[in-house]
């Protein structure tokens, strides 16, 4: 199952057609929190985040990380075109692409039966990778060694363990374990 979902995430982003955001409405200014579909990964949902605050506090912060993840996929998508394959970074910034489209394929399952709990453990999972996410564009951005603390449990936890995409993207990109 993950081996397929993997295989289907790469493709699809990698060999994708253009940068798109995942949320039609990200909860905060608007008062759904929607996400947007993506052809054999999730499917679309659309939730009163708004009205749902009162009996699941969660979502407000699902609403905020979910908005920031979203940023910074199509921030990855829009930078990657720009870097040499050769450049590490490029490897590592679309591994977060892959994992950011597999929390969402999370949150839309979590979103169809709302539970309190499983927006705390998503919203945890989420944050460490959102954390991640962060630290590694800007350091894509400013040329740094790209040296990032890694919470391999939120990869995990969405679904995609981190050496499987990055043996999946080493392997897009003809590079040999290194």
């Amino acid at each position: 199952m993950v081996a397929a979902l993997l295989n289907v995430l790469v493709s699809r982003l990698l060999a994708g057609s253009g940068c798109r955001k995942l949320l039609a409405g990200d909860g905060i200014t608007t008062a759904e929190l929607s996400i947007r579909g993506m052809q054999g990964i999730f499917d679309s949902i659309s939730v009163d985040a708004r009205l749902m605050k009162k009996t699941i506090p969660a979502i407000g912060e699902t609403s905020s990380i979910a908005k920031n993840l979203d940023e910074y996929q199509f921030l990855i998508c829009s930078l990657i075109p720009s870097l040499p394959d050769s450049n590490p970074s490029k490897l590592q910034l679309q591994k977060y692409r892959v994992a950011i489209t597999a929390a969402f394929a999370k949150l839309v399952s979590a979103l169809k039966e709302i539970r309190q709990d499983d927006l705390v453990q998503w919203n945890r999972h989420a944050k460490s990778l959102l954390e991640e996410t962060s630290e590694a564009y800007v350091k894509a951005k400013s040329n740094a060694k790209l040296q990032v603390t890694s919470h391999k449990e939120a990869f995990e936890f969405f679904g995609v363990p981190e050496e499987k995409i990055d043996a999946a993207l080493r392997s897009l990109y003809g590079q040999n374990e290194g």
